[in-house]
């Protein structure tokens, strides 16, 4: 092999085992996801490689959503799905109020399961399911998120208020298993 071979050689396998040249993902402009198409509403990328993206349904202003969905990319963060439901439930742990959760491992995908109660802040009930990946191909983790406010009317009783998370608490359980069945993954490119 002749020195212009090897050269050539050496920078065909740089460019294929790069980093630099590695796949990122690629957003969508919709969503079809749980009967309803959801289109971008907003995007905000770093210059660490993280990015937002979120997406509304029915024309619904980013600032009044009433379901969303949401997609964390982390470009070059390579974790594996214990990992991230580790760093999930310490996450969870420190938010003041801490939010009812349960993580769990399916394959090759973490999930948490999040209901956040109502605060000065927040004055709904939200209902959040995650579902991370962890594709080589995207060169990086990518969580899916599905979210759903339930407005608080009145102030409720201690039976009511019990009864109200019981509700949310089996709705979000099926919203968890949609995920699960759902054949919705990153594109990469």
């Amino acid at each position: 092999m002749n020195i212009k071979s090897r050269f050539a050689c050496c920078l065909l396998l740089i460019t294929l085992f790069s980093p630099a040249y590695a796949k990122v993902f690629t957003p969508p402009g919709e969503i079809s996801y749980m009967g309803k198409t959801y289109k971008l509403a907003y995007e905000n990328s770093a210059p660490n490689g993280r990015a937002i993206f979120e997406y509304t349904t029915d024309n619904e202003p980013i600032e009044k959503w009433s379901s969303l969905i949401t997609l964390n990319y982390s470009k070059s963060l390579i974790i594996s799905p214990q990992k991230w439901a580790e760093a999930t439930k310490a996450s969870s742990d420190r938010q003041i109020p801490k939010p009812h959760y349960d993580l769990y491992l399916k394959g090759n995908n973490g999930y948490a399961r999040l209901i956040f109660e109502p605060d000065s802040k927040n004055p709904a009930y939200e209902s959040n399911v995650h579902k991370s990946f962890h594709l080589q191909a995207c060169n990086g983790l990518l969580v899916f998120q599905y979210a759903k406010k339930y407005p608080q009317g009145a102030e409720l009783s201690p039976a009511e208020k019990l009864a109200t998370l019981k509700q949310i608490a089996a709705e979000n359980t099926q919203f968890a298993a949609s995920m699960e069945k759902s054949e919705w993954s990153p594109d990469c490119k």
